[in-house]
């Protein structure tokens, strides 16, 4: 969720949504909660969650807490952008070390090289 708040309502709104953060960590399906505020923007904020499954977003979505989310929504000077997105796998360092080695960029060390540095 993505959102531009009125700077009247900027501190409650930033109140509200960061006293969801931690209950919303521990509840069951969470993988993670975090709110971002726009470098360029003050007054756009973006909260971005994992889920482990639809159904515990399902779960999450019906709640209270999801209610104090939808109230900060609308007070957005803006249609909120929302965005769900599925992924459908993860991967980490070893995806810039593919394509660097695929350009030449990432050369190895001979194994006798890394007996030295270590």
């Amino acid at each position: 969720m993505s959102v531009l708040i009125a700077p009247s309502c900027r501190d409650d709104v930033l109140k509200a949504v960061r006293a969801l953060l931690e209950p919303t960590r521990v509840t069951p399906g969470c993988l993670g909660c975090l709110l971002y505020h726009d470098a360029e923007e003050p007054d756009a904020i973006m909260l971005v969650e994992e889920w482990t499954s639809q159904s515990e977003l399902n779960r999450y979505l019906a709640s209270d807490a999801c209610k104090t989310l939808i109230a900060a929504m609308e007070l957005s000077l803006q249609p909120p952008l929302i965005r769900f997105d599925e992924i459908a796998s993860r991967a980490g360092i070893e995806v810039i070390e593919a394509a660097r080695r695929a350009y030449g960029l990432l050369q190895d060390f001979p194994s006798d090289a890394r007996e030295d540095r270590s």
